[in-house]
């Protein structure tokens, strides 16, 4: 009979702790729904607004400056595209995070009920059965349970730490050979952006990805208490069509150079928190070891 409580507790325990972290995680995707849909509508007024300029101006007979214009607007115009495209992507991964939380704890429903029933049992039976040890062997059911679900979200952290290092590792490699190009072209006297340089959209889309990893390695140091900023990857070039606008030598070596610093800092940054992960999973697992010597002891005596 005590095994069977111990055991329930110790499941319901755990769930417990998957319940409430849930709870914040909604909180705060709730949030982050609000902001992005308002990100998302200004974007949409600036991509009309924009997209009127270029229409006004295509339907002009240009020369001179006016050209320049409408290529200046045409350049505005896809970046914003851009932005757009990227801002209704990031709401719908919002939303399908949302979903699967609000399923997750939709499951969870019964859960107080269930946990309130195992407690009334443990009641009961302390009452029935009594012993000097029974009361700190579930007592220990419910902290064990704590703890492994604990290890649980620090095994999912360190697992988020290590895609974002691989994602930044990518940004890098796509940013040096970037930068060789860029010196190449520089020698060519400007043959190889004249080309349509296709490689600018790896930086561009690695970039995109890193970011991602990094969002989602936020949110699960949110679970541990270890949330921090993470700094953020920032591209050189915008996806297909975007690559195709005409940089200056010293303003892509500019944006190069940046964004290479910016991936060095969250790299250097994930790199911590990866080691504070490690120190804190190995504290919780000398817990979760202790833990389970007082429970061998105490059945053992």
């Amino acid at each position: 009979m005590t095994d069977t409580i111990e055991a329930r507790l110790t499941d319901l325990a755990g769930m417990l702790r998957e319940s409430q972290l849930l709870g914040q995680r909604r909180a705060e995707l709730d949030a982050r729904l609000t902001q992005q849909a308002a990100e998302l509508h200004g974007l949409r007024d600036r991509h009309a607004d924009e997209a009127r300029d270029v229409e006004r101006l295509e339907n002009l007979s240009l020369w001179g400056t006016q050209a320049r214009e409408l290529s200046r607007e045409q350049t505005e115009a896809l970046q914003v595209r851009y932005r757009l495209a990227e801002a209704e992507n990031r709401l719908a991964a919002i939303h399908a995070e949302r979903e699967a939380v609000a399923a997750r704890l939709a499951a969870f429903a019964d859960l107080p009920s269930r946990y309130a029933a195992a407690l009334d049992d443990k009641e009961r039976h302390l009452r029935e059965s009594g012993g000097p040890h029974l009361t700190r062997v579930l007592a220990l059911a419910e902290e064990r349970g704590r703890t492994e679900a604990e290890l649980r979200e620090l095994t999912e952290a360190a697992g988020a730490a290590d895609a974002a290092l691989s994602a930044l590792g990518e940004v890098r490699r796509q940013l040096d050979l970037a930068s060789s190009r860029q010196t190449a072209d520089s020698w060519l006297g400007g043959a190889l952006l004249a080309g349509k340089p296709h490689w600018l959209d790896g930086i561009a889309w690695a970039a995109g990805h890193a970011d991602r990893c990094l969002a989602v390695l936020h949110t699960e140091l949110g679970d541990v208490g270890l949330q921090q900023p993470l700094g953020r990857v920032l591209t050189v070039a915008q996806p297909t069509g975007l690559s195709q606008v005409f940089f200056s030598d010293l303003t892509l070596r500019d944006r190069i150079n940046h964004a290479i610093r910016a991936t060095d800092d969250s790299a250097s940054r994930v790199e911590q928190v990866r080691r504070q992960v490690a120190a804190v999973t190995a504290a919780a697992r000398t817990r979760w070891d202790a833990l389970m010597r007082e429970r061998r002891d105490l059945l053992t005596a």
